[in-house]
């Protein structure tokens, strides 16, 4: 009996994605949109293993559910300025310098090796204590320095689209910028010559400044971490077709796109009030968990105003501050339900600033949008659905009360609208299996075949240049030259030769004559 307990404790511990496996997830940025992806990856696997995370925005510990606050080590973003934000990170020299002094990331790898829980994990090394790391990634690869020191396989989990510099070096390959959009592309898709030199030049700049500060700062201050490079088992992606320009997918790319969206729940007794009394509909207004609304320039604050008491539907606007004099039709607060607010069938237009996860409920509710992209992806998230004909898009620092009017009342008026939105809905939700049952068996895929290093792409053994295979090219090139020469030669030879045989024809007809 002994020997049949001490056997089946050997193989519960060679098996962990059969008996729930111990996972040490990595959040490195403090943003309430970043952690909410992570955090809805963790609540699912929380339920079948055993789970430690060192985030910078912790929750709270609960069964199988560990965190370590990590807040002094990773940067936390607060709420921002929402002007200051958008000539901070409106454009792609301001969010990524030509030149920085720095690697930020660096710098935060540094911190975070020096963490004392990070500390001493890697002081173990190899101890047995976790089966798999689940990390969001820098660019610089130093966060799998974890993951190589412990020996266990690493899962990444970006919760935007394709983080365009990264993939070639995530996968060995990448997709061609000529018809797929780069991740701070500010649009859906390129229909000219001018759309493509743009978005190849942003495809170019991405990938060199990066790659040229990493660089720099390996040679000016090595470090242990320098010795590793990205090599995911797997990679989680907050993306779905519906929501995404179509393009190639490696088969260790997995899109997950909505796995923050759970079942809905009942509305607050007053909020429900305010909606179900509105015999016209409802309109949604929110710029999200990282922009001020009460930030906003006093005159495009009033502009909403004015705009919003001329149109027969309510308002529920998430402001973050005191404002007086609204409109009766207008109710704020500083946090709305808005999952459960959308999938209300009185909701007729979702106002926006274009970050995934509000696009991921909107697309999943079926409402039409109204964009104010500020920065980053949102641009490129806001240009998928204008494409997919559920959406306009606008800028915040030139509207007025006209143009805002016009969209409005486009959105509203216009059923078609609508109607796209709920096809685009449609097809959202036709799924073979939902995202959570995605999550599961491609994590237990990982856990079951010893990190699945098998689905990594054969490209990620080549050297760049057998990448562009610019040796098979020197190759041929060579051959081609040869051959040219060689039939130069044999040309010449045969002219020569033509030559003195009609000479010696000439000189033959000559002395018979």
């Amino acid at each position: 009996m002994k020997k049949l307990l001490l056997f089946g404790l050997l193989v519960a511990q060679s098996c962990p994605g059969m008996f729930g496996a111990r996972i040490l997830a990595v959040e490195p940025h403090g943003s309430r949109s970043h952690w909410q992806y992570m955090k809805s990856i963790l609540d699912l696997l929380t339920a079948r293993h055993q789970v430690t995370v060192i985030t910078p925005l912790p929750s709270g510990d609960r069964e199988n559910y560990t965190e370590i606050d990590a807040s002094q080590v990773f940067p936390v973003y607060p709420v921002m300025d929402t002007v200051d934000m958008i000539e901070q990170f409106g454009s792609v020299v301001n969010m990524l310098p030509p030149v920085p002094e720095r690697s930020l990331e660096r710098d935060i790898c540094d911190a975070f090796f020096d963490f004392g829980p990070v500390r001493d994990l890697l002081r173990r090394g190899a101890d047995g204590r976790y089966d798999v790391v689940l990390l969001e990634p820098f660019y610089s690869p130093c966060l799998s320095y974890l993951a190589h020191r412990l020996r266990v396989p690493e899962i990444y989990a970006i919760p935007s689209s394709m983080i365009t510099p990264l993939e070639m070096l995530l996968f060995g390959t990448e997709p061609s910028p000529s018809y797929v959009p780069n991740l701070v592309y500010s649009g859906a898709s390129m229909d000219g010559f001018a759309q493509r030199l743009a978005n190849v030049a942003l495809f170019a700049y991405v990938k060199i400044v990066p790659w040229l500060t990493n660089v720099r700062m390996m040679y000016r201050e090595p470090r242990r971490y320098d010795v590793v490079r990205h090599r995911p088992s797997l990679v989680f992606i907050n993306t779905h077709f519906i929501t995404e320009s179509p393009r190639p997918f490696p088969v260790n790319m997995i899109q997950i796109g909505g796995i923050h969206l759970r079942p809905p729940e009942v509305l607050p007794y007053d909020i429900l009030e305010f909606i179900e009394n509105s015999p016209h509909g409802i309109i949604y207004f929110t710029f999200g968990s990282v922009s001020s609304m009460s930030t906003l320039p006093k005159h495009i604050k009033q502009t909403f105003i004015e705009s919003f008491a001329q149109v027969p539907q309510k308002v529920l606007w998430k402001y973050d501050g005191e404002i007086n004099g609204l409109p009766e039709n207008i109710m704020t607060r500083k946090w709305f339900p808005q999952r459960d607010i959308l999938l209300h069938p009185n909701i007729k237009l979702f106002i926006s600033h274009g970050g995934i996860s509000g696009v991921y409920e909107a697309v999943d509710a079926g409402v039409p949008v109204l964009g104010f992209p500020l920065f980053y992806d949102q641009p490129r998230n806001m240009g998928n659905l204008v494409e997919a004909g559920m959406a306009l898009s606008m800028d915040l620092l030139t509207v007025n009360k006209n143009s805002f009017l016009e969209k409005i009342n486009e959105l509203i008026n216009n059923k078609s609208y609508s109607h796209c939105a709920k096809i685009v809905s449609k097809r959202f939700k036709d799924r073979p299996v939902s995202t959570s049952e995605t999550v599961n068996y491609w994590f237990d895929y990982v856990l079951r075949h010893n990190g699945a290093y098998h689905l990594n792409s054969k490209a990620l053994k080549l050297t760049w240049y057998q990448y562009l295979m610019l040796d098979i090219i020197t190759v041929i090139l060579i051959f081609l030259i040869v051959f040219a020469y060689l039939t130069y030669m044999l040309f010449q030879w045969f002219q020569n030769y033509t030559l003195k045989l009609y000479d010696l024809n000439k000189k033959f007809i000559t002395i018979k004559k």
